[in-house]
């Protein structure tokens, strides 16, 4: 079997729980990605997705004024770099999310999406993630 290590992106930018509105945007921008994972003191604390953003940061007040931690969402679904593909694929279909953030002793260690799992071949396991995440409003 083959571990998530070998599927996903090890290149994740991440932002401060501290961090304004203007400056989480400004990351998805430059990175061009939909999600930022948020740390607190080194460690993994949350995620901010662009709809977190426009949906509950800016009725908050101005982007300037409104922090991550402010709209942050807490309690998500993470695997571990050493999880078989399957298995995170199962959670993904389970929970009907697009992307995994891996997260391993607290630490953020890359995160991986749909079309990870079906670039490195397994198209058949990403087909089934797509078919699930289309029944549901998750937030990943």
């Amino acid at each position: 079997m083959t571990a998530l290590r070998e599927y996903m992106n090890t290149n994740t930018a991440s932002r401060e729980a501290s961090d304004n509105l203007s400056t989480l945007a400004k990351c998805m921008k430059e990175e061009d990605v939909g999600f930022v994972p948020i740390v607190e003191q080194g460690k993994y604390a949350g995620v901010v997705t662009d709809r977190d953003i426009v949906v509950k940061g800016l009725s908050k007040g101005s982007p300037e004024d409104v922090k991550a931690a402010d709209i942050m969402t807490e309690k998500i679904i993470t695997g571990s770099s050493d999880m078989e593909v399957s298995e995170a694929a199962r959670l993904m279909q389970d929970h009907q999310i697009r992307r995994l953030l891996i997260v391993d002793e607290g630490k953020i260690s890359g995160v991986v999406s749909i079309g990870d799992i079906g670039v490195k071949g397994s198209d058949e396991i990403a087909g089934n993630i797509v078919s699930e995440t289309a029944k549901g409003a998750s937030n990943n």
